[in-house]
């Protein structure tokens, strides 16, 4: 006697679409699993006082509600070294654009602020390859809840991963120093 079992008893034509649907979604999962999508990322630290965070968007200091009571000033356009932005005629923002030469390669940001101010955020934007993108320096979350220097701040990674995109513009969230301590 001959035990069957359901697929042999199916056309061969029914057994080949089989086949090829499993082959289909096996290959859609591993593209997935495997590849991921070709957004840009953050990156790494290096060495500034706080991790990037990536964000959606062109966003700006009052996007973020730790940020409420900050006053936002921005280069504008691509940040040069020794650039120095004014607050308000009683303060300033000395920026230092450096280049990274190992991988990830690319522009870094540097800044220190004279005056009695402070900064609780900045946003680092990129260039074209992240347009609606940002790397956010969020310093709230440090013992002081505030910073007056940093170095090594970029805009997000490249989509493959491989470089660091250039500097579009900067936005400090700024404070009276002591104030969100």
């Amino acid at each position: 006697m001959r035990v069957t079992s359901r697929a042999a008893t199916r056309s061969a034509r029914a057994r080949w679409g089989a086949r090829c649907v499993g082959l289909g979604l096996t290959t859609a999962l591993a593209v997935t699993f495997t590849a991921g999508t070709a957004a840009a990322v953050p990156g790494p630290q290096l060495g500034a006082a706080v991790a990037p965070e990536e964000v959606a968007d062109n966003p700006d200091c009052d996007d973020f509600e730790q940020f409420a009571d900050s006053e936002e000033f921005d280069t504008d356009n691509e940040p040069s070294n020794g650039e120095v932005l004014d607050i308000n005629g009683e303060g300033t923002i000395t920026l230092g654009v450096t280049q990274r030469t190992m991988e990830p390669d690319g522009e870094l940001l540097s800044f220190s602020v004279g005056g009695p101010f402070a900064v609780v955020g900045v946003i680092v934007k990129g260039g074209p390859a992240n347009v609606g993108g940002a790397n956010l320096y969020d310093y709230t979350g440090t013992p002081a809840g505030q910073i007056e220097a940093d170095e090594d701040l970029h805009a997000q990674l490249n989509p493959p991963g491989n470089a660091i995109t250039d500097i579009s513009h900067v936005a400090f969230c700024v404070v009276p120093d002591g104030s969100n301590t």
